[in-house]
Order: structure tokens, then C-alpha cells, then sequence
């Protein structure tokens, strides 16, 4: 029986961070973004992109903002296997200070246009360091919808699943700044080192070498680091 792997990016990417991964034995499908209706939570907008997914018991690959909707996905269909790659499963997984800026709706004061910009900070924050990597996140930031960043940013901010993922298999870098490591809370989470946010693209190699062992094999069986 065909596998079929529905990729999910991250905040405001698309395809182009799953350019150097190689899924072979899969067939791949990319779920797009849709627009977001206003106020609408992050379950419900992944309900509706539940209308991209034809494939019985999927697989699902989301990284960062896609792998909460991922997990969300994964809550209202079965699915096949799930990997999480540098991302929250729960609200409680956000660093405290994101969910205070949000209570005290902190983020409606920073300027979109300002977090579409590339510069030495966002190239900190993703862990981008080659000029390669650079380019690619300058060119996703700008590409990125105001809309839809702007409703993102409130929607993981309000983010209310407190339900653990319980058979996801979990990658996470130990130098992701954006959601550091050590504000996860789930046991099992597989480490790749000196991985930064976007290790997807980054680190792809090493991503892609994890995937294989877990999904081709089943024989990981390593313990959060």
C-alpha cells in the first residue's frame, strides 16, 4: 500500500524547507495555507485544512508553526505515523514569556513589517548561519503574508490544547532559540545537536537521517537528551 506523506511548514515558509530532504518510498503532498477567518483558533483552522488531506490513516511531517497544526490534525483524524520537528505540542510547551506577551496582547504592538525583515537577530533566532540559509529565510520572510502572520501570531499565543501527543515521533534542536529545548515537557524527544529552529533545512541531513531510522527501520529507541 502506498505511503502518503502530507508536509506541513512552518510560520509563513512553504516548500522550499523541505528542499534538501529525500522521502523516498513516500509519496509527498505540501499543504498549503489558507486564509484565516478572523478570530478563528488554530483547531479550527486546522479542520479546514483537513480538506487537502484525501489519503487514509497519512502520515504527517510538520515543523514549528506546522507542527502544531499537525498535532491538531492528528486529534480529529487517524493518522499513520507523526513527526514533529521543532515545535510545541501543548500551550504549556510555549515559553512562559511568548503566552504573558499574549495575555497582555503584547504582540498587537509589534510592527509586521519590522518581523518580515531578515537581519543578524532572525538569523540568530533560526539558527541560519551559512549565506545559502540566509537567502532562504530572507526570502521566506518576505514572502510571508502580513494577514496571515499577524492572525498566527495570535493563534499560538491562545493556543489552548493541553493534551499531550502521546505516539508522535519528536525532533528538536538543543540550540532551537525560538522554542528552546529545555521549555519542552514531553519525554522521548529525539536531540540533533547544535540544530537551530529551522534544522529542517539546516540540519537537513541529520533530520533526514532520523526519519529513516524511526520510519524505516522502527529501531530508535533513544531517550530525550
Amino acid at each position: 500500500m502506498d505511503k502518503h506523506l502530507y508536509l506541513i511548514s512552518g510560520l509563513g515558509a512553504d516548500a522550499r524547507i523541505f528542499q534538501r530532504l529525500d522521502f523516498q518510498g513516500f509519496t509527498l503532498h505540501h499543504v498549503h495555507w489558507i486564509t484565516p477567518e478572523a478570530g478563528e483558533s488554530l483547531r479550527d483552522y486546522a479542520h479546514r485544512l483537513r480538506s487537502q488531506i484525501s489519503s487514509e490513516k497519512p502520515w504527517l511531517l510538520g515543523v514549528s508553526f506546522g507542527g502544531m497544526i499537525a498535532t491538531e490534525i492528528s486529534r480529529q483524524m487517524a493518522c499513520e505515523g507523526v513527526i514533529l520537528v521543532s515545535t510545541a505540542t501543548t500551550r504549556n510547551e510555549i515559553p512562559w514569556h511568548y503566552r504573558l506577551a499574549g495575555k497582555l496582547r503584547l504582540h498587537k504592538l509589534l510592527p509586521i513589517k519590522l518581523l518580515k525583515r531578515a537581519n543578524a537577530i532572525t538569523y540568530w533566532l533560526f539558527g541560519m548561519k551559512t549565506t545559502q540559509e540566509k537567502q532562504l529565510l530572507a526570502a521566506i520572510l518576505a514572502d510571508t503574508d502580513s494577514t496571515f502572520l499577524s492572525w498566527a501570531m495570535n493563534a499560538i499565543l491562545h493556543w489552548d490544547n493541553t493534551a499531550p501527543m502521546k505516539d508522535a515521533i519528536r525532533v528538536h534542536g538543543d540550540k532551537d532559540h525560538i522554542l528552546p529545548l529545555s521549555s519542552l515537557k514531553e519525554p522521548g524527544i529525539i536531540v540533533v545537536p547544535d540544530g537551530g529552529h529551522l534544522m529542517a533545512y539546516s540540519h537537513a541531513e541529520a533530520v533526514q537521517a532520523l526519519f529513516h531510522v524511526v520510519y524505516c527501520r522502527g529501531d530508535w529507541q533513544s531517550p530525550r537528551q
